[in-house]
C-alpha cells in the first residue's frame, strides 16, 4: 500500500489501471470472492441474470467485455470516499472516439477488496451527438 494514500482509493486505483491494463485476474483481484455486482448491461451477456455474484460469474462477464472491447480505457472524473464506500464517475472509452458517461458504487470490506459494485450508466457520446443530429 502506497504510504499515506487512502486504502478505498488504492482500491478504485488499482482497479481502474486493471482494467486500462486488460488484464482480467488483475481486475479479478480487487473483488472479494463473494461479490456482487449490479450492472444493468449484465442482461446483455447473461440473460438470466441482473445480479453477478462471486468471482467466476464476474470471470465470465468481464471476460466478454474484454473481448468485445478490446480498446476499452477508464478515464476517472472524480472519486467521492466515506468509510469503506466510494462513488467514482468516469469516461469508458470502448473505442477513441465513443465514450460513456459512467458512475460506479463501491462497497468495499474490512480487507478492502470490493463486495458490493453498483454500475450507473449515461448516454455516449456518440449517442448525444445522434440525438442533437435528429
Amino acid at each position: 500500500m502506497e504510504k499515506g494514500k487512502n486504502p478505498v482509493q488504492e482500491t478504485v486505483d488499482q482497479w481502474i489501471g486493471s482494467w486500462n491494463e486488460k488484464n482480467l485476474e488483475k481486475i479479478l483481484e480487487n473483488y472479494a470472492d463473494t461479490a456482487e455486482l449490479f450492472d444493468p448491461k449484465t442482461k446483455e451477456v447473461i440473460p438470466e441474470k441482473f445480479t453477478l455474484e462471486g468471482k467466476n460469474e464476474l470471470r465470465k462477464y468481464f471476460s466478454v467485455i474484454l473481448n468485445v472491447f478490446p480498446e476499452i480505457n477508464i478515464k476517472p472524473l472524480g472519486l467521492w470516499i466515506k468509510g469503506h464506500n466510494a462513488l467514482l464517475e468516469y469516461y469508458i472509452y470502448t473505442s477513441p472516439e465513443t465514450k460513456i458517461d459512467v458512475i460506479s458504487k463501491f462497497y468495499l470490506n474490512k480487507d478492502y477488496k470490493i463486495q458490493g459494485h453498483f454500475i450507473y450508466y449515461g448516454l455516449s457520446y456518440k449517442e448525444m451527438k445522434e440525438e442533437k443530429s435528429n
